[in-house]
């Protein structure tokens, strides 16, 4: 006779729910009561410790004297959706006197720009205006400015604030030709290695732009002394370097807004940090990227070129390292291309250009994601997410924010891998009743404290940021184990006793997870999958058809017995689509 050998085998399987919450479970940060709008919430995004800062550069109180300051929102995080301003003030602000300077903060556009470690926080004014007296009733006024905030022990109050303006390094620099119209402030960044403040002004020298790098200093940051009295006072004794320098005739064309976009990360062979700055409108308006070290060094300058006139390429920055190879990537948003397929124009559907860091720490641009709704504007905003489904590789978001004219607007979630960029999106978000939804993202921070990264999401024409979280990860081993070695040739269909039991353990591996009452876990068993219906063998003998599919409460160990019946050939396969070969039959002959 015959004896039919079963060998179950286990393997490995992992459901990944991507993996954003649904619409309905996000949560909504708004401004407290009592403020005036258009407020622009949500214009830039940043984190700090335990609170996300939101900046409003139309922000209003009715209870501030200077009209439409600006100001920058605190949002503390595993708290309420309604957050509070931040006391970026100095005493005497608003005071005039002869022989001294003041600053005017209407419409300085304070919250323009972000950029926060834990120990400070930089918010950028660009159309802050210092103003100059000079004794004699002669004023003089220097747009552009950046207010810094340093923190002590309190998590709600700034210990001490400062404004850096380019009027500091030289009042004569108040001509337009110089930094008169230069925007200082336009963008901001913080890097670690060495600690400096990154500022960006693309309005200096007939717009041609500039870069400004100033270190972050354990006494007293600027000089108090007036430009007036102290002209020649040395910023660059104490570290305060700016490129260019001045205005040079055989500089880049005027117009190119070099800063337009600013980034920071590692395209050297050392562990200092390097400067990434966009210029849209270099190159007959195609656009370029600068790199160059935190010194910024001339000669140190590599540059990117885009492909395409009037595409804004490199309106958005992001560093990330997508293949987890330890070196930087770079994303390039032109969210002004035109994309050209098949006889059709696709007017400013926006384009971001991928490049890949080599081993030699050459930047090579090898992937390419084209928009594919008129206007939309793909790559408007870029963020990097972190491991967000723990695979071992950074994912980005990619936002669409104007598609339909801002009513069909999203977020596209990428997962890294180590090819790269998976260029199929693994998530859309998108949500009709915020306007303009993915003005600004923001990732790598955890909201809710459940050891996965969420996302900021803003739409400054709703007044709104949406936070949304990230769900676990669920990883699954499923496990098989049968009642006995041999099948009993004699069973029968009708009959009382089972041809042989399956069992089916599900474990759960997450430490952090708890599951909850309403989770669920659904799951189908297919038996004998690679055959045709006529052909299959393996049977569940309650219902005597090959599938089964079965919903369950969510826990750390789900088991299940199934009675299953085999017709009686010689060869005989158990498969799933999803572990492989799940069960193997050996044909023996016992004499």
């Amino acid at each position: 006779m015959l004896l039919y050998i079963l060998i179950f085998s286990s393997c490995m399987s992992s459901l990944y729910s991507f993996n954003y919450q649904t619409v309905e479970h996000w949560r909504y940060l708004r401004q407290e009561k009592f403020t005036h709008k258009p407020s622009y919430f949500g214009y830039s995004l940043a984190v700090h410790r335990s609170s996300l800062l939101v900046g409003a550069p139309r922000d209003h109180s009715s209870h501030d004297i200077i009209p439409r300051r600006g100001a920058v929102w605190k949002c503390q995080f595993h708290s309420d959706t309604i957050c509070q301003r931040m006391p970026f003030r100095r005493n005497g602000e608003a005071n005039v006197r002869v022989g001294t300077s003041y600053d005017n903060k209407t419409d300085q556009w304070l919250g323009a720009s972000l950029a926060a470690n834990d120990g400070h926080i930089i918010a950028g004014a660009p159309f802050l205006k210092h103003r100059i007296n000079d004794g004699q009733n002669l004023e003089y006024e220097i747009p552009g400015g950046a207010l810094i905030g340093k923190y002590g022990t309190s998590l709600s109050m700034i210990d001490d604030t400062q404004i850096f303006s380019p009027s500091f390094l030289n009042w004569h620099s108040r001509n337009y030709n110089q930094e008169g119209y230069g925007e200082f402030g336009f963008q901001v960044a913080l890097s670690e290695k060495p600690e400096r403040i990154i500022i960006t002004a693309p309005g200096s020298f007939y717009f041609r732009g500039g870069i400004h790098s100033i270190p972050i200093l354990e006494k007293n940051w600027i000089d108090t002394r007036h430009p007036f009295t102290s002209p020649h006072y040395q910023w660059r004794d104490a570290g305060w370097l700016r490129y260019p320098s001045n205005y040079s005739s055989n500089e880049y064309d005027d117009w190119c807004y070099r800063g337009y976009a600013l980034a920071i990360g590692n395209f050297n062979d050392d562990d200092n940090q390097e400067i990434v700055v966009s210029i849209p409108k270099l190159d007959n308006y195609r656009g370029a990227i600068e790199i160059m070290n935190s010194n910024l060094d001339e000669y140190s300058i590599r540059t990117l070129n885009g492909s395409q006139m009037g595409e804004y390429f490199g309106a958005s920055l992001c560093v990330v390292d997508i293949n987890n190879d330890g070196l930087d990537d770079l994303l390039v948003g032109a969210p002004f291309y035109t994309v050209k397929k098949d006889g059709r124009i696709i007017a400013d559907a926006g384009r971001v250009d991928i490049f890949y860091q080599t081993a030699e720490h050459n930047l090579i641009r090898k992937q390419t994601i084209e928009g594919t709704r008129e206007g939309g504007r793909l790559g408007h905003a870029l963020a990097n997410l972190g491991d967000i489904d723990k695979d071992g590789y950074n994912d980005v978001a990619i936002s669409i924010p104007f598609a339909n004219h801002g009513s069909s607007n999203m977020v596209h979630i990428y997962r890294g891998s180590k090819e790269g960029l998976i260029l199929t999106p693994s998530q859309i978000l998108r949500i009709t009743s915020l306007k303009g939804f993915g003005w600004a993202l923001r990732g790598q921070f955890d909201y809710d404290n459940n050891g996965y990264l969420d996302l900021a999401v803003s739409s400054i024409h709703s007044e709104t940021v949406a936070i949304i979280l990230t769900r676990p990860v669920l990883r699954l081993q499923t496990k098989l184990h049968h009642s006995s070695p041999t099948i009993p040739l004699n069973c029968t269909l009708r009959s009382d006793d089972a041809c042989f039991i399956l069992t089916i353990c599900i474990y759960l591996h997450d430490s952090k997870y708890q599951p909850s009452k309403r989770d669920t876990l659904t799951y189908e068993v297919q038996l004998d999958k690679d055959k045709d219906q006529v052909d299959k063998r393996l049977l569940f003998r309650e219902s005597y058809k090959p599938f089964k599919k079965r919903q369950l409460k969510l826990s750390n160990r789900l088991c299940h017995d199934y009675s299953l019946y085999i017709k009686y050939t010689k060869k005989m396969s158990i498969n799933s689509k999803r572990c492989g070969n799940m069960a193997k039959t050996l044909e023996t002959d016992n004499p």
